[in-house]
């Protein structure tokens, strides 16, 4: 399962998430490539689908800062996505 780091902060009224490599330099797909949720539970459906390695630690970020990063294990079907969009 490929490893990336998912970040994701509030910006307005909504969440905005984007990916990057693991090695944290590289983008995965267009700079464009964002995905936006109008709820703070929209958010935490679609990282746990992500697999997310410390689920604790993300709803430390999500309370404290609204803002964070968390590694996740995507399946290759799901990073195969984000590479071509």
């Amino acid at each position: 399962m490929p490893r990336v780091l998912l970040n994701f902060q509030l910006y307005g009224n909504l969440w905005s998430i984007h990916f990057i490599e693991a090695d944290c330099q590289t983008r995965i797909g267009s700079k464009t490539r964002y995905y936006h949720f109008a709820t703070v539970d929209g958010l935490r459906s679609f990282v746990i689908r992500c697999n997310p390695e410390n689920m604790p630690e993300f709803e430390r970020s999500l309370r404290a800062w609204s803002r964070g990063s968390n590694y996740v294990n995507l399946s290759d079907e799901q990073y195969g996505k984000l590479k071509t969009k």
